[in-house]
């Protein structure tokens, strides 16, 4: 073959090399920043250290307090998905054992339990299995928040800010009774190369 046209099929044949894919699992607990915007590394240390500070909170006394997780307003410039957040919480709070966590409106869960129930009252059910209505148990304490950026640019510079705020109400009093915030900053220098 010519010179000329090793070199032509290794020239068309190069890029196709450069876009090679190459997939690999990752550490989930290993902190990994892409950009300034929001990742599961910034999901997981929100999430990892409000629970601290619910678990470790006196706001409940000596019981187990039955607490639902409210929704969290997303007041940021991106699309967060803080139901994600919270489940993470949830999570967590069950499984310490010092709260009873309710499914609360708009959960999946709840809506799953108003189907089944309107199914059991269908009278496809036999009403001696049936479940008693009005057994359910009411939340002590609603958890509800909101989540909000800051960004600043300048020159060669971008800054955004993350705020998450998480208050617990006590249902009876309205009393706020625990409150708590955790922030994220992350900066981007343009390169000599570009963004």
């Amino acid at each position: 073959m010519e010179p000329f046209r090793i070199t032509a099929l290794l020239l068309a044949l190069a890029p196709l090399a450069a876009c090679s894919t190459n997939v690999t699992y990752e550490d989930p607990d290993e902190v990994e920043i892409l950009s300034t915007d929001f990742s599961y590394s910034d999901l997981k240390q929100i999430a990892q250290d409000l629970t601290d500070s619910f678990l470790s909170s006196n706001a409940w006394g000596g019981d187990v307090p039955r607490i639902v997780m409210g929704g969290v307003a997303n007041r940021t410039n991106q699309h967060i998905d803080t139901v994600n957040i919270t489940d993470t919480i949830r999570t967590a709070l069950i499984q310490s054992g010092k709260f009873s966590v309710l499914a609360g409106v708009g959960d999946a869960g709840l809506s799953e339990i108003d189907k089944d129930l309107g199914y059991q009252k269908s009278g496809a059910v036999d009403q001696a299995t049936a479940v008693e209505i009005g057994k359910q148990l009411g939340a002590e304490y609603v958890f509800y928040g909101r989540f909000t950026t800051l960004q600043a640019r300048h020159d060669d510079v971008e800054s955004i800010y993350y705020k998450f705020t998480l208050n617990a109400v006590n249902v009876t009093t309205r009393q706020i009774v625990w409150a708590d915030e955790k922030d994220l900053r992350k900066r981007k220098d343009k390169t000599f190369l570009g963004w």
